[in-house]
């Protein structure tokens, strides 16, 4: 027979005082606690890493939607120099440096593309377009147009005018000559 002060356990056939049991089940909830608390740091460390994956990811993607638009807008530059009837004109006869580039009738036509150029100049000149891409692309013509006698007849090329024009030929000219056998194998836009 058990004592009125000790209260027994059926399960594990046990009889202690009050505040005997009271230190188990003391420890037992400490115990509890513990795990539980384990659990919950457990989940928020998996959460805070699906957080950052997920950031990662809207970056990737952010970074990936931009490079698509500044490709996108540089082709769109590109394509404005075959596209524009004025410029393309120009373009024709800019590589040759043809005679007809002296006449007068196509003067504004010469101008319009010096500032197509000086608008490719200011986009590198703010990283917009890489570097590179621009001189391999735009360089060529920055040069028949800077160094052509008959384009430069009629208007006045200098960099008192057209200093962005000229800083991204000189550019363009040491671009070209470091890259005689084409692009590197690295440019990307």
């Amino acid at each position: 027979m058990t004592e009125p002060s000790r209260y027994c356990d059926i399960v594990f056939n046990s009889c202690m005082t009050m505040s005997e049991w009271a230190v188990y089940w003391q420890a037992a909830g400490v115990v509890t606690a513990i795990i539980i608390g384990a659990v919950g740091l457990y989940k928020i460390y998996q959460e805070l890493r699906r957080l950052d994956e997920q950031r990662s990811k809207d970056i990737q993607d952010k970074d990936t939607a931009a490079r698509l638009k500044r490709t996108e807008f540089f082709l769109t530059q590109h394509r404005r120099l075959f596209d524009d009837k004025d410029l393309f004109e120009v373009l024709c006869l800019i590589d040759s440096d043809h005679p007809e580039l002296a006449d007068i009738s196509i003067w504004d036509k010469k101008r319009k593309l010096m500032a197509f150029f000086e608008e490719i100049a200011l986009l590198v000149k703010s990283k917009q377009i890489n570097e590179d891409v621009a001189f391999y692309m735009f360089g060529y013509y920055t040069l028949c147009a800077r160094y052509g006698k008959n384009f430069n007849e009629g208007i006045d090329i200098s960099k008192e005018y057209w200093a962005l024009f000229f800083e991204f030929s000189e550019k363009a000219e040491k671009y070209l000559e470091e890259n005689k056998d084409g692009p590197p194998h690295n440019m990307s836009l």
